[in-house]
């Protein structure tokens, strides 16, 4: 049994398209992870359960940057095939020092909220960013790796779709 503190997070930076908005962006909300499933319940069953239909149900990634930036209102007229990468770094602190908690993605802003503009306040945008490719990294070690177009899924080492796409001849 593990009994210890939770890890804090100390500090993170925002990359996108390699470079870094460090300073500018005062809140990152990253996409929940969902698996479609279909609720499915038949004769002789107690209950229902939840058929997972082997696919991922991608949600935005969202963040908030303190100024109306050039760069990232460019990104709005990325289309399909134009996709961008998005990285958030960030240094998580424990009892055991600290460790690195990285979210790396490729994908398009799509949406861009810049708010109500004020004298004398920060101009705060809104973006959501769209991805196809998503991976999760603690210490370097790969947690989720999805690659919508291309098929893959591994969730902790283990490949989701081997069986899939070894049927489908990929």
């Amino acid at each position: 049994m593990e009994r210890r503190p939770p890890k804090v997070l100390a500090d993170y930076a925002w990359y996108q398209d390699g470079v870094g908005l460090l300073g500018l962006v005062s809140k990152v909300k990253l996409p929940a992870l969902n698996r479609a499933v279909e609720e499915y319940i038949a004769g002789g069953m107690a209950g229902s359960i939840k058929i997972d239909m082997a696919a991922v149900e991608p949600e935005d990634i969202e963040i908030t940057i303190a100024e109306l930036n050039a760069e990232t209102i460019a990104m709005y007229g990325l289309t399909n095939g134009f996709e961008k990468p998005f990285v958030f770094r960030s240094a998580l602190q424990g009892q055991n020092g600290v460790e690195s908690f990285t979210v790396k993605a490729t994908g398009r802003v799509y949406g861009l909220d810049m708010g109500e503009i004020e004298r004398k306040k920060l101009s705060e945008m809104n973006c959501k960013i769209t991805w196809n490719t998503y991976t999760i990294l603690s210490n370097g070690v790969e947690l989720v790796h999805i690659d919508i177009l291309g098929g893959i899924e591994r969730v902790g080492g283990v490949d989701l779709r081997a069986g899939i796409n070894k049927a489908l001849g990929i």
